[in-house]
């Protein structure tokens, strides 16, 4: 099927550089032509992906069934498990009330924008409480969920947003309360009051997370469903819009999570960039993650940072999150990136993330739904022209209803070629924090494999020596390899 793809965009062949084979030209391609294209394609990984969000209504509601919730008709949300009443009636009523079902979906998605909100702005963030009844305690479900997909999607790493013991950190902080901006006086109280504590709880809820999600997948039997092959690292998210005492709990169990377990690489901070908190604590927040991390030496941060236009935000506001983001917490990634053109000095700050080598991870349909910011108005190819490295991802495919085959899909259809494509896959696991040193000695323009390597980049096996005992000890480099050698293997095709 891949040699149709690609006998689809013969009529529109770019040449590669130095007389190498042709690459195919995604902007000639069908649309029907062009999501089979970038289903089969190898995309490395997904870095910016948060579970509770990627999982689409239809199965949040065969969960609330099976969990014997009920459904609010009145807020189209579900709730714990209840006594049906004037407002409330049994999940299971959506098996017979094809309306009720339909609402439901729109409740949980932005397929209709305003559906119950001012704009999709408000739609996407209000899904979260109106579905969150349905995901709790299905952890590991979701994980499985959305491994299984991007697999069958030829994609197997992911970085997952997850929040370990937020409910527990976050209590913590409140009994310890603020100490007035002195963060080392803030830290020192809360492990006086037991906060490293719950990193032993959230090394167990990880382990039963990935158990269940396992089992799911029935994985180690034949019968294994491709999410088995999916190599797993988690992001711990932390609150942006919860009082100070709080968000920094979050961000200090963080760090000690990382520390403690190899599966846990990094922080973000979440929800919206835009709430009266996230914009009051927006610098302090900066200054607690290189606080805590030592400007990023002992845990890596990968931060939301300019998910804002003027609709959501003042010119004053829009002028420095992503520069703080970058020169006060020392973020190594960017999520969404989406007003860094609006930045005090924006080139260059864009300069300074090239030369730094810091990361934006890209979502389009997300901050179309979001922001509507899209087509020429996305700063999308304005950061490939500066030399950014971007990745495309989902942000919460459940509630967009798309997957990442979609996002590189969307991004061609926005002017982005095959090599665009090809990077972006290949910065994903590049700019990844896995473990270990990679197979290139340039990531983003992947022109110079590590000396280790050389010459041997997308074959089958490593040859003994230097290069397999790289392979071997380095997770990064491990991932590179799966997915060089799955690339080659797509593009052969063609031939």
């Amino acid at each position: 099927m891949i040699r149709k793809f690609w006998a689809a965009a013969a009529m529109g062949l770019a040449l590669a550089a130095h007389g190498a084979q042709a690459a195919p030209d995604v902007a000639r391609m069908t649309g029907g032509e062009l999501i089979a294209f970038t289903r089969a394609m190898p995309k490395g990984g997904e870095l910016h992906n948060h579970v509770s969000g990627a999982i689409f209504a239809e199965t949040l509601l065969a969960w609330a069934v099976e969990d014997g919730l009920c459904i609010n008709v009145k807020t189209l949300s579900v709730t714990p498990p209840c006594q049906p009443g004037e407002d409330l009636k049994p999940a299971s009523a959506i098996k017979t009330d094809e309306i009720l079902r339909a609402a439901m979906i729109d409740s949980f998605s932005v397929r209709h924008p305003d559906f119950l909100d001012r704009s999709g702005h408000d739609q996407f963030f209000g899904a979260f409480g109106r579905f969150g009844g349905a995901g709790a305690r299905r952890d590991g479900d979701m994980l499985a969920n959305v491994a299984d997909n991007l697999a069958r999607q030829n994609t197997f790493y992911l970085e997952a947003m997850v929040t370990p013991q937020g409910f527990a950190s976050r209590a913590k902080g409140a009994q310890v309360g603020w100490k007035g901006g002195d963060l080392a006086a803030q830290k020192a109280a809360n492990s006086a009051a037991g906060l490293e504590a719950l990193v032993a709880a959230a090394i167990a809820e990880t382990d039963a997370m990935e158990t269940r999600a396992r089992s799911l997948m029935k994985c180690d039997t034949p019968a294994a469903l491709p999410g088995c092959q999916v190599t797993v690292r988690y992001l711990v998210q932390t609150s942006r819009v919860a009082p100070p005492e709080q968000t920094f709990a979050q961000l200090q169990l963080g760090v000690a999570l990382v520390a403690a377990d190899k599966r846990w690489v990094g922080l973000q901070m979440v929800a919206p960039e835009d709430h009266p908190l996230a914009i009051t604590h927006y610098s302090l927040h900066m200054r607690m993650v290189d606080f805590l991390t030592d400007h990023g030496r002992t845990a890596k941060a990968a931060l939301h940072a300019g998910e804002l236009t003027m609709a959501y935000a003042t010119p004053e506001e829009l002028r420095y999150h992503i520069a703080e983001a970058v020169r006060v917490a020392g973020a190594r990634r960017i999520g969404h990136g989406v007003d860094l053109p609006l930045e005090t000095d924006a080139e260059g700050l864009a300069a300074e993330m090239a030369a730094k080598g810091i990361l934006v991870e890209v979502n389009l349909s997300s901050n179309d739904a979001i922001l509507g910011v899209s087509g020429k108005a996305h700063p999308f190819a304005w950061l490939r022209r500066r030399g950014v490295p971007v990745s495309l991802s989902t942000d919460d495919a459940g509630i967009l209803r798309i997957d990442l085959s979609h996002e590189y899909a969307r991004a061609a259809g926005e002017g982005a070629s095959y090599a665009d494509l090809k990077t972006s896959a290949r910065n994903a696991i590049a700019f990844s924090f896995l473990a270990g040193e990679g197979l290139w000695s340039d990531p983003g323009a992947y022109r110079r494999p590590s000396k280790a390597c050389a010459g041997q980049i997308g074959k089958a096996e490593p040859k003994p020596g230097a290069c397999a005992n790289l392979v071997a000890s380095s997770d990064k480099a491990r991932e590179q390899w799966r997915h060089e050698r799955l690339l080659a293997a797509f593009e052969a095709a063609a031939r």
